[in-house]
């Protein structure tokens, strides 16, 4: 219990907390789940025009200062990207209850009407809360289980809209410092990763992840980086599913703008969601005593798990496309962003899910003491 209580007392003193977990594997079949991409599209598209509005007001008023040197001096600071970008996390309310606000919001009678017959969300706690050893006091960490949602196509937990801004924008600050330190952009980028997902004490290796839950979580991981590349978007050109992002919010003289193309049900917010943000897709890596517990749950609902990705998300009936697929899914479009490794530990849909010939499902008899 002091393991928890310690974690428990870094959560509350830190900017960022580790989100819960959740189940991306079992979805329903008999039900449509609503795409929140405009949804979320709308939102994201509001906070930039209310962080824009509050830094023009800045603005607005450094330029009724007579002095001429504060005058400058307060037009850079509301030129500077960095202010820009915590105007837009200001919008966004403490990571800590993050998740828990979205759905709350995603209960509403305003979002039953707008997806008549549809599911917002769906939570399942049972995947991870039944892994871990019994009397494991971080067992009940995963009884507060974040939700899966669909955007853009995309499933994915509401931990990864945490990520997405919040660790995201502590990946996007030490960018910057780095930068201001003369570090050429490429190596700051692998800085950043390297230190979030090995060498921090708020990294996936440690109070993040495998510390707090005895999770690696490599979707948290590409959720992080994606953020961070939304921040620097925000007033630079990055380059995402090959293809290069003007600027989402761009310069009027002395005041910002948004961009042309920053609008509701534009789809420029889909961009930075991708396939890997799910983890059936782009599997987690579990702590040795929680692997046989995964496996475990995996293999009884492999049938449903199975029908559900390639009946109704239409993927291929073929246990090598999701193991290639998690392979695929390992680097973000070809960068780092700090994977696991370990493929032969990871449990895929096409490795845990699909029977080998003769009815056993594959990696049962495989691996029996991971």
């Amino acid at each position: 219990m002091a393991r928890l209580g310690y974690i428990c007392l870094l959560v509350c003193r830190t900017s960022i907390a580790p989100a819960p977990e959740t189940d991306n594997f079992y979805l329903p079949l008999d039900t449509e789940m609503a795409d929140l991409g405009p949804y979320l599209e709308a939102v994201h598209t509001l906070a930039l025009e209310k962080a824009v509005t509050t830094v023009n007001s800045r603005i607005e008023i450094a330029l009724g200062i007579k002095d001429d040197q504060l005058r400058a001096k307060l037009l850079q600071r509301c030129h500077d990207p960095d202010t820009l970008a915590a105007a837009f996390m200001n919008e966004f309310s403490h990571s800590y209850f993050e998740s828990t606000m979205v759905e709350h919001a995603l209960k509403s009678k305003s979002a039953r009407t707008a997806f008549p017959g549809q599911l917002t969300f769906q939570k399942n706690v049972w995947l991870n809360f039944s892994a871990h050893l019994p009397l494991e006091p971080r067992q009940i960490l995963m009884l507060a289980q974040c939700a899966t949602v669909k955007a853009y196509g995309v499933y994915f937990g509401t931990d990864k809209l945490v990520h997405f801004h919040s660790v995201g924008w502590s990946y996007y600050k030490v960018y910057r410092s780095h930068l201001k330190a003369g570090c050429p952009p490429e190596e700051a980028v692998r800085k950043v990763v390297h230190r979030y997902s090995r060498a921090d004490l708020l990294a996936e290796t440690t109070l993040f992840g495998m510390i707090a839950t005895g999770i690696y979580s490599n979707a948290d991981l590409a959720s992080n980086l994606a953020g961070m590349k939304f921040f620097i978007n925000l007033t630079e050109r990055v380059e995402l599913k090959d293809k290069v992002l003007d600027p989402l919010v761009v310069r009027c003289g002395e005041f910002w703008q948004l961009n042309q193309h920053v609008r509701p049900r534009s789809g420029w917010l889909a961009s930075f969601v991708s396939d890997h943000w799910n983890e059936a897709l782009n599997p987690s890596f579990y702590e040795f005593t929680m692997r046989p517990g995964i496996r475990r749950v995996l293999h009884t609902r492999a049938k449903h798990i199975i029908e559900f990705y390639t009946v109704k998300d239409g993927r291929p009936d073929d246990p090598a496309y999701f193991d290639n697929l998690a392979r695929e899914l390992s680097t973000y479009y070809g960068e780092p962003y700090g994977h696991s490794g370990d493929f032969h530990l990871l449990m895929t849909i096409g490795n845990t899910c699909y029977p080998e010939p003769g009815g056993i499902v594959r990696g049962l008899a495989a691996r029996p003491s991971q």
